[in-house]
C-alpha cells in the first residue's frame, strides 16, 4: 500500500471535506481519505492507495466535483 499527501486548495467546510473525500475515494485501489481542513489556506489531503499517485490523477477526480486545486 502507498501514502500519499496532497496539498489541496479552495475547501471553506465540512462539505467540501465531504466531495473531496468522496471523489477521491473513487479513484480505482483508494482505500483510505483523510483531510486536515484549513480554511484560511491550502488543505492537507493524505490518501492510501494499492499505487503510487499523483497530482494529476487527484486532479482529474476533483475536476468534476468543484472548485479544487491540487498544488
Amino acid at each position: 500500500m502507498s501514502k500519499a499527501t496532497f496539498s489541496v486548495d479552495g475547501l471553506h467546510c465540512q462539505g467540501c471535506v465531504d466531495t473531496v473525500e468522496k471523489a477521491i475515494s473513487h479513484i480505482p485501489d483508494v482505500h483510505s481519505v483523510s483531510v486536515d481542513l484549513n480554511i484560511r489556506g491550502v488543505s492537507k489531503v493524505v490518501v492510501d492507495a494499492d499505487h503510487q499517485l499523483d497530482a494529476g490523477e487527484v486532479q482529474k477526480a476533483l475536476d468534476s466535483s468543484g472548485n479544487f486545486s491540487v498544488v
